[in-house]
């Protein structure tokens, strides 16, 4: 058996394998025996003639295409072993030659992980450490955080007064063009927070100083830059009925307030445990910032040539986290595609220059990882799975996790951090 290997462009590879009559021998019988089991010939039970009487009932070439494909399943994965070739996805084979007796010849072409020339990158890590930005916390944002807290812990009381702004009022509507109701222009007991509805410009002014049972009708004028483009600029009428008011009510922000959200003895401490917080989520965010600009040092300085299989296998990725967040917030992918006003493969076009940074990234770190001896132990592996599945609150989405892609997914994550903690102590 004879094989060459030719590199091919965009990170592909072309296996040509010469197989001659004593490689070939083992599979031609095995070929013969496969057809001799429904051969009908004169004088013997199905499967019972001779071999070498079977195949002269056979043409040489189907037996020889036989003995080729049975030649490949055996011959190629064994090719790919002993090469040491990092095979990506699955290979396209075609036979090229059948000389009965003599030769099978068949070519192979696969994608494989590309070789990476890497800078210095470790020096790259070093030289960017003086680039980590400082971390504080000042007043302000720990009075924004403490205002959420507020508002979480708030309660709706019904007022009988006239609506403002930040009220959280509850209207019947219907918007109509010349008596005619307009695409979604009608709702019944719809609340929302009076300033905050992203109506047409002027619909919730109108309801300001409103009273509970007091019906308006007024007209507003639709803006030339409004989403909807068949209602740009068009007058509309609007029949509005204020059903009711309620006012937001807010706890005081005392030590009280503080005792009732944990182990807190008072107002200060609970401040103090903000500050940390938010200390740790911007630190958090400022090494991946870091993280990324040092990729990306890396990445300006790295030639490759990323296989199309990875970047198309990346885009499918993209595109299934894309469909998960929009089942989390109830909008059908179909929808959201009619949102943004593209077709399903105008987004995957759109998606095609990130997936090709993400994989490129992800092959960096892998070859850092190889290059630094990075291991990673079957217990950090169960370990990383098991905080992936407790993030995870619905049963029926834990169950359609495939358990071999989660473990391939846990050992990325273990390994890139790894990997940055080695840039990190540059």
């Amino acid at each position: 058996m004879e094989v060459k290997i030719n590199s091919l462009p965009k990170s592909k590879i072309e296996i040509i394998v010469s197989l001659n009559k004593k490689d070939i021998l083992p599979f031609k019988e095995m070929a013969l025996k496969d057809f001799n089991k429904d051969l009908k010939i004169n004088g013997y039970r199905p499967g019972k003639a001779p071999l070498s009487i079977a195949e002269n009932h056979l043409p040489s070439l189907k037996v020889y295409e036989k003995a080729a494909s049975l030649a490949i399943e055996k011959f190629y994965p064994q090719i790919i072993k002993e090469k040491k070739i990092q095979a990506i996805g699955y290979p396209s084979i075609n036979i090229t030659k059948i000389v009965p007796d003599q030769e099978v010849e068949f070519k192979a072409e696969i994608s494989v992980i590309p070789k990476l020339d890497l800078p210095d990158y470790k020096k790259i890590a070093k030289d960017m450490q003086n680039e980590k930005k400082s971390i504080f916390i000042d007043k302000e944002e720990i009075e924004q955080a403490l205002k959420w807290l507020q508002d979480s812990r708030s309660v709706l009381e019904k007022v009988e007064r006239p609506a403002k702004e930040g009220d959280v009022v509850t209207i019947d509507y219907q918007i109509k063009e010349k008596e005619n109701l307009i695409k979604n222009g009608e709702d019944k007991n719809y609340t929302f927070i009076l300033g905050k509805g992203n109506f047409i410009p002027g619909f919730e002014k109108n309801l300001i100083g409103m009273k509970s049972g007091e019906n308006k009708i007024f007209n507003v004028t639709v803006p030339d830059s409004w989403a909807q483009k068949d209602l740009q600029g068009k007058q509309l009428s609007v029949e509005i009925s204020l059903k009711e008011i309620k006012e937001k009510k807010l706890p005081p922000l005392d030590d009280k307030f503080a005792q009732a959200l944990g182990k807190f003895k008072n107002l200060e401490e609970l401040k103090e445990n903000i500050s940390k917080g938010l200390k740790m989520e911007k630190e958090a965010k400022e090494k991946e910032r870091w993280h990324l600009a040092i990729l990306d040092k890396i990445k300006a300085n790295t030639k490759a040539d990323i296989p199309e299989i990875l970047i198309k296998s990346e885009v499918e990725k993209m595109l299934e986290e894309l469909k998960v967040q929009l089942e989390k917030i109830q909008l059908t992918f179909e929808k959201y595609l009619e949102q943004i006003k593209k077709t399903e493969e105008q987004l995957r076009e759109d998606l095609q220059e990130l997936a090709e940074k993400r994989v490129f990234s992800a092959l960096i770190l892998r070859e850092i990882a190889l290059l630094e001896k990075v291991e990673v132990s079957e217990d950090e592996i169960k370990e990383k799975t098991s905080k992936i599945l407790q993030q995870i609150p619905d049963p029926e989405a834990k169950e359609k996790i495939n358990p071999e892609d989660l473990k391939e997914f846990a050992l990325g994550i273990i390994r890139n951090e790894k990997v940055f903690q080695i840039l990190e102590e540059q």
